[in-house]
């Protein structure tokens, strides 16, 4: 069977999880996930995201603005404590200018009071690269966020929060070189009271940012198995790894960037402010702030609590479309390619077949299907070809015939099993009120001449059982097909018992020669052509019936 059950699953709970008028609809399932300790989706908060340094050319290009900014606000405090008379400094500044430091050279960017908004507003995708495992499978799904431009949700993720752009800088000897200078070996006392921290500061930027992110998507990689051992199976869904999809776009909106700090005046704002929107529009901080969202959903509390609501929302689907019915704890011998999960998923089937709850109880299949009906069946004619009635050969006819009692089935458990071709099922009747099979038929008997005379028949079969193969076609359950392979009436001669009433004819002359073992069989076998006549017919009220209950159930 390979990957086509698993595949089949997916792609009818597929429609759900993406269905938003669905109880199974993602963003729904996504906002109750909850940490144990009181964390969400909704929204993720995060306590810091430290973003590390921003190098390369965009990095240094911060670094050397920061730097000019901050001998802005030297150059200032260096006036005032001219004015208030500090001693022991030189007439000017002319012999040093400010550089990022030779050995801590670029900005720093962390995050903190982090809260990203709009995650569980998502949809699936495709479930890829399945590959068996010792209980089931794995794969990965693709998940796309922002995906919902209505019930309440806006198509984007928002991160917002406070930030702290660092740069160490230093006073060197004038000019500035090639490359970067060590810092000057000038001693300048009295700067520290106006905030300059002579030749070398760490300074900092801090403020409120916010962002929108588009175009982010997760590749999940989630295991699908079956857990535990005989009547105690379950199907267990496991997350392994959430890893960000492509790369997402960080676009940083201006008019809510504040900047603050001890060195940021009104004349050096506009420059700090630059340096901040250049800090969040880097490379390096798109790249921190993918690897640091990764992180934070890829956390083994996150990844836990995304196991457990697909496991439940798994179990919702199963229980709801097969019932609660206690599992068979003999399995079979399963065919060769199919592991514990498709045996699994299949003893859910034989469960169903066997609780009274369930859509799928053969009885309420019977009783529900119209069109076509199946109790009564109705077969067109069966001919019982010529018999021997008081020594004339009389050919024997049955027309609208009428099958009764086919409700009172059931299918045992140990009479299903899973085959490479499908479904491999015997029906058993009479089993529930022991209501025999009753068959009633308009009868024509012709004779040699080609006068022909009418009658009746009514006869009953005790505990017959019909074998089925059978098969299943379709991508998901809304189109999925059931064929009939195979149909196999079996009974009991001896629990078979003809009655035929043709006026001018001796009734119990027809019971005599209508039940003996030649004729039953013949009898039997009418049936049995007749209905297999009505296959398609068949195989369309159990289509039909499979189609509308798993609707029906998946709706909530």
């Amino acid at each position: 069977m390979g990957t086509a059950l698993i595949d089949f699953v997916y792609a009818t709970m597929h429609k759900r999880v993406n269905d938003p008028d669905s109880p199974y609809w993602l963003p729904k399932v996504l906002e109750k996930i909850q940490t144990p300790d009181g964390r969400s989706l909704s929204p993720l908060e995060v306590d810091e995201w430290q973003l590390g340094a921003l190098s390369g050319d965009q990095g240094a290009t911060i670094a050397g603005t920061i730097a000019d900014a901050w001998w802005i606000f030297v150059k200032r405090a260096f006036k005032q404590a001219k004015a208030a008379g500090v001693p022991d400094l030189p007439g000017s500044l002319n012999a040093f200018i400010s550089q990022p430091d030779n050995v801590d050279q670029y900005p720093t960017l962390g995050l903190t009071g982090i809260t990203v908004a709009g995650l569980p507003n998502a949809s699936v995708g495709d479930l890829t690269g399945l590959v068996p495992t010792e209980n089931g499978y794995r794969g990965t799904l693709r998940v796309t966020a922002a995906a919902y431009d209505s019930h309440g949700y806006q198509p984007r993720i928002t991160i917002d929060g406070k930030y702290r752009l660092d740069q160490h800088v230093v006073v060197i000897d004038a000019p500035r070189g090639s490359g970067l200078k060590p810092p000057t070996q000038v001693v300048l006392k009295g700067l520290d009271a106006y905030g300059v921290d002579w030749p070398s500061q760490k300074i900092e930027g801090t403020g409120q940012f916010l962002f929108t992110v588009t175009g982010l998507a997760f590749d999940v990689e989630l295991s699908i198995e079956a857990s535990g051992s005989g009547a105690d199976r379950t199907a267990k869904v496991t997350v392994q790894s959430v890893a960000i999809a492509g790369t997402p776009v960080f676009t940083l909106d201006k008019d809510h960037l504040t900047i603050e700090g001890d060195t940021v005046t009104d004349l050096t704002k506009e420059v700090w402010m630059n340096s901040a929107v250049a800090a969040f529009n880097s490379p390096d901080a798109a790249t921190a702030l993918t690897a640091k969202l990764a992180a934070a959903l890829n956390a083994d509390d996150f990844r836990t609590q995304f196991s457990g609501s697909v496991t439940q929302q798994l179990g919702k689907a199963l229980d709801g479309v097969f019932g609660t019915g206690r599992l068979p704890a003999d399995s079979g011998t399963p065919p060769a390619g199919d592991g514990p999960l498709e045996v699994y998923l299949f003893d859910r089937v034989r469960a169903s077949l066997n609780d009274t709850g369930s859509g799928f109880y053969p009885p309420t299949v019977v009783e529900s299907s119209s069109d076509p009906r199946l109790d009564p069946l109705s077969i067109d004619t069966i001919d019982l070809g010529d018999q021997q009635v008081m020594g004339v050969s009389v050919n024997f006819k049955l027309n609208n015939v009428t099958v009764n009692g086919i409700s009172d089935v059931l299918i045992p458990v140990e009479d299903a099993a899973l085959v490479a071709e499908g479904v491999d099922a015997t029906l058993r009747f009479g089993r529930i009120s022991q209501t025999p099979i009753a068959v009633k038929a308009d009868v024509v008997a012709t004779f040699k001449s080609g006068d022909h005379i009418d009658g009746t028949m009514n006869t009953t079969v005790k505990h017959p059982s019909v074998a089925l193969g059978l098969s299943f076609d379709g991508p998901d359950a809304d189109a999925l097909t059931i064929g009939l392979r195979a149909l196999s009436l079996a009974a009991d001669k001896a629990d078979l018992d003809i009655n035929i009433h043709v006026d001018g004819l001796d009734d119990k002359a027809m019971h005599q020669i209508f039940n003996t073992d030649e004729i039953k069989g013949d009898f039997l076998k009418g049936v049995q052509d007749g209905a297999g006549q009505r296959k398609d017919d068949i195989a369309k009220a159990l289509t039909d019936n499979a189609r509308k209950v798993i609707a029906q159930k998946l709706t909530g």
